[in-house]
């Protein structure tokens, strides 16, 4: 009998051990698991919160770069020749709608000879019309700044017709694409001129992600990854902005890492943000539609209608119609038409 109580009691004592084990095994598990998902939540969180801060960042520059468009004139209402301020020619000053050409250098600021901006004009050519580099930061003879942005922190992407400097444009006083108008007429007419003009209304054709139609953009390069071919990004690379883009922007690759094309670092008019379709694209892009550009020059325009129209229509000034050589700098705001009324009626 002590025998079968003894028995009984070391049963017991195992049958105890094993709950208690299989409750610390199930212990274990659930720590796992929450630890686990609490990981992966907030790795997912992490990430969300950091394209978070960097769409707002984009969105700032994309706010700062409509403003200094939207100012164009009086951006340029003087110079600074050898350290003094010069008022400009009324017949040179442009109309709002410019942008800056990119910079090469990633110094964050512009000089002359860096500007890799070119006629857009070109025909045939599905690499021309647009430039594209690092963003620039400071226009210091405009007084200018983008607030709380650092040199080649962005690359930068802009159509040839929205530039305020290019040394191949066909006027030689003013060096931009005119008339600049919502119309996008351009100062020649269809096929001639040397190279040959886009016919009218020939919107802007950057893309992203298959939508077309934008006439800026900016892009924060992902973190630096190695691609499933093998080639890895090395930021530390001498070069301009041209040389080293394989450096900061993306090739594109399926999920089964079969490569599909160069992406954002092609040198073409097609852009990517980073999507599940290319999962090795981690650049983000945010642009400026030409939408979004004629309805913020439309608010500029409107402020000023009145004294505007009031202008001779034979003065030389921006808002006159384009002349080659009375008024090179005019964009014929006066004949647009803004939410479907004219501009001055």
């Amino acid at each position: 009998m002590a025998l079968n109580r003894l028995k009984k009691d070391c049963r017991s004592r195992a049958e105890s051990g094993f709950i208690l084990m299989f409750m610390l095994v199930l212990l274990v598990l659930g720590a796992a698991t929450y630890f686990g998902t609490y990981a992966k939540n907030y790795s997912f969180s992490h990430r969300q919160s950091e394209m978070q801060k960097t769409l707002q960042e984009l969105n700032s520059v994309k706010q700062q770069l409509l403003n200094y468009a939207v100012f164009q004139p009086e951006l340029f209402q003087s110079d600074l020749v050898s350290n003094t301020v010069t008022n400009a020619s009324i017949a040179n000053i442009p109309s709002p709608g410019y942008f800056p050409c990119p910079d090469m250098d990633g110094d964050g600021a512009l000089s002359g000879a860096e500007s890799p901006c070119s006629n857009p004009r070109v025909i045939g050519n599905d690499a021309t019309g647009f430039d594209y580099g690092f963003l620039p930061v400071e226009f210091k003879t405009r007084n200018f700044f983008l607030k709380g942005v650092s040199p080649k922190s962005f690359y930068y992407v802009v159509a040839d017709r929205f530039v305020n400097a290019s040394g191949d444009y066909n006027n030689t006083t003013t060096h931009r694409y005119a008339p600049l108008n919502p119309s996008m007429t351009p100062s020649v007419g269809v096929d001639s001129g040397n190279p040959p003009a886009l016919p009218a209304n020939t919107l802007p054709w950057l893309q992203v992600n298959g939508s077309g139609n934008y006439v800026v953009l900016i892009i924060s390069p992902g973190a630096p990854q190695t691609f499933p071919d093998g080639t890895s990004q090395d930021r530390t690379q001498a070069g301009d902005a041209k040389t080293v883009v394989g450096q900061y922007l993306d090739m594109r690759f399926d999920a089964s890492g079969n490569k599909i094309d160069n992406g954002n670092a092609s040198g073409t008019r097609f852009f990517f943000s980073g999507q599940q379709t290319s999962p090795t694209v981690n650049d983000i892009v945010v642009g400026i539609t030409f939408d979004e550009w004629r309805a913020a020059m439309a608010a500029r325009i409107k402020v000023q209608k009145s004294a505007l129209c009031n202008l001779s229509p034979s003065v030389a000034h921006w808002f006159n119609d384009y002349n080659a050589v009375s008024n090179p700098a005019g964009s014929n705001w006066r004949d647009q038409f803004i939410g479907g009324q004219a501009v001055c009626p």
